[in-house]
């Protein structure tokens, strides 16, 4: 699968006891701006605000270079991620063991590709034409959109040559180049 998947498995497991998932982008009001309204300050405030997100076009360069300073940042407290186990099993409990260190640099950490993001309202759709995709490709996949490690998964061990190469094309065909 893209490394945009897998970082947002890892990003899933190190966070996985952190604050709920974003919303949406913001949508313009079409009603009158009121400059006289004072802020609620009962309105919570947006964890993710602020944080990078991953486009699927990125190159690997770039993708390196955007979770660098949550990686750093990971380091600096004592959770160096390359110790995490390759379990799922064992990244919660190494998530559970570094929970500072992720509610420390949470909002370094990117978010996934709108279009893979699943606070997306287009998101399981996008899933479903990503998959489409694949599978008229020669790609043996199914839909998996509610499970949080993969939006989708292999059906067969038995894949085209080119299978890699295919998801990726699919992947920025359907997510388009910006997915902003």
């Amino acid at each position: 699968m893209s490394k945009v998947v897998l970082l947002a498995a890892l990003a899933v497991v190190v966070t996985a006891c952190s604050a709920p998932a974003a919303p949406g982008p913001a949508v313009a009001s079409l009603g009158p701006a009121s400059s006289s309204a004072a802020p609620s300050s009962s309105a919570p405030a947006d964890p993710d605000a602020g944080r990078p997100r991953h486009r699927v076009d990125e190159s690997p360069e770039d993708s390196k270079r955007l979770i660098e300073p949550w990686r750093t940042c990971m380091k600096d407290h004592d959770a160096d991620v390359d110790s995490q186990p390759h379990s799922i099993a064992g990244a919660e409990q190494w998530a559970k063991d570094h929970k500072a260190a992720g509610d420390a640099c949470r909002s370094k950490l990117p978010l996934l590709p709108w279009g893979e993001d699943s606070a997306n309202p287009a998101y399981k759709d996008n899933v479903h034409r990503w998959v489409q995709c694949m599978t008229a490709q020669g790609m043996h996949v199914a839909e998996t959109p509610d499970d949080d490690e993969s939006p989708w998964r292999f059906t067969s061990s038995d894949q085209p040559p080119n299978y890699e190469t295919t998801e990726r094309t699919c992947e920025i065909q359907v997510m388009g180049p910006s997915d902003e």
